[in-house]
């Protein structure tokens, strides 16, 4: 398959619609070619990065309320301060908690997994890898990032492996 043939199914999230390059333009600009692969990653990597450095807003929310469950009242992580990079109960939870948010509210991506990396006691951050399938046609294509949590600013970071 040629670059080409996936750069003509490829549309640009809403957002990345909306968004205004040049404000202080007063028209919009002409019609552009869709965004290739390494862009829509950027976008993904973009968003990802915005998903996981905001905290959920409502907490408690009990499973039967699926509309809730699935709404802006939860978008983001967990607080997690009070988990210990160093309890392997912890990291699981964590794990889980960002592979669900990702599922949920990335629907870019499909097949998430997320893998907790060991923690090193010198760094002071954790890495998490995030492992799925971009969703595009006509075959979904494997993606991977690599994902690091600043212990000290509470920062996420994503990269593109």
């Amino acid at each position: 398959m040629s670059r080409t043939f996936y750069e003509s199914r490829i549309k640009p999230s809403v957002l990345d619609r909306l968004i205004d390059e040049e404000p202080g333009v007063s028209h919009d600009p002409e019609e552009q070619r869709p965004p290739d692969l390494r862009q829509l990653k950027q976008a993904v990597i973009r968003d990802l990065e915005r998903l996981l450095n905001t905290r959920r807003a409502v907490t408690g929310v009990p499973a039967d309320l699926k509309e809730v469950n699935n709404s802006l009242a939860v978008y983001g992580l967990p607080d997690f301060t009070t988990y210990s990079s160093k309890n392997p109960a912890d990291l699981k939870r964590m794990g889980r908690a960002i592979e669900d948010a990702i599922s949920t509210f990335e629907p870019r991506l499909e097949n998430v997994v997320v893998t907790v990396e060991p923690v090193s006691e010198i760094e002071r951050a954790m890495h998490f890898r995030v492992d799925a399938s971009l969703r595009v046609k006509p075959v979904p294509v494997p993606v991977t990032f690599d994902t690091s949590l600043q212990l000290g600013s509470g920062w996420y970071v994503v990269q593109d492996r």
